[in-house]
């Protein structure tokens, strides 16, 4: 498959330490990627870079075979769409109209929703369990509804290539499974999705490559049986693990 965002010779780097050094990978549609990495080994950081909003401090981030400065950020927003690890709130809405902001990209200034938007937006809304909600004032909202309503936010953005940050925060186990579900669902249509997770489990669940960083400009990445051990994952973390067998593959626990 044609790659659809690609990493060339990527240097990442935050307050002057390098955390990623020559990150060389493609990534295709129809692939379900997990980043896994400890607390600090510049998951945010790198997912922000393929997003195109900081710049990379070697090599270069493509999408569609063109560079990310090369693009114009409305149309770069029609394609690869961010979820946030948090997200604010600063003016009153409804979830209606906060599922909504994901088609701006999609819309010439001032033009109002059509009937197609928010024909996306309540089946985006539905996808994430929030039907019957979208009149609610955002500010009513558990914290997992909330991160469901991010979620849907960036479905209703309809883009190619989705890039999540935690997406799983504050969700019940249910929900988790639910949206894991769904995200896997979109890239066997043929979207590209990558995201990062503390539990690898999921990435075993869900996930068919991954990408390990450890922090020190060193990474590693292939499919999750491969990659996905208890020798890589003990390394990963630098804590001891196990694996046990599960119902959709081996279960890994703190040894």
């Amino acid at each position: 498959m044609t790659p659809c965002l690609q990493a060339n010779g990527l240097d990442v780097a935050m307050a002057g330490r390098r955390l990623i050094t020559g990150l060389e990978l493609d990534f295709a549609p129809g692939q379900c990627w997990a980043l896994l990495g400890q607390n600090g080994t510049g998951k945010t950081t790198l997912l922000h870079t393929l997003a195109g909003l900081r710049a990379a401090a070697a090599g270069k981030v493509q999408y569609a075979g063109r560079p990310l400065g090369a693009w114009r950020r409305r149309l770069l927003a029609r394609h690869v769409g961010l979820l946030p690890q948090d997200t604010a709130d600063p003016f009153p809405a409804t979830v209606l109209e906060t599922a909504l902001l994901g088609r701006h990209p999609h819309r010439s200034a001032w033009s109002p929703d059509s009937a197609a938007d928010l024909a996306l937006a309540r089946a985006a809304l539905a996808t994430v369990d929030l039907a019957g909600l979208e009149s609610r004032s955002v500010a009513r909202l558990s914290g997992g509804e909330r991160r469901r309503l991010a979620i849907a936010t960036l479905l209703t953005q309809d883009p190619a290539v989705l890039l999540l940050d935690e997406p799983f925060n504050h969700l019940d186990l249910r929900h988790t499974v639910g949206v894991l579900t769904q995200l896997r669902a979109l890239a066997v249509q043929g979207r590209c999705v990558l995201m990062s997770l503390h539990d690898p489990n999921l990435a075993v669940r869900g996930c068919d490559h991954t990408l390990l960083l450890y922090g020190d400009g060193h990474w590693a990445a292939g499919g999750v049986t491969e990659m996905l051990t208890e020798e890589n994952l003990g390394r990963l973390y630098g804590y001891p693990v196990k694996a046990v067998a599960g119902p959709h593959g081996p279960v890994f626990v703190a040894a």
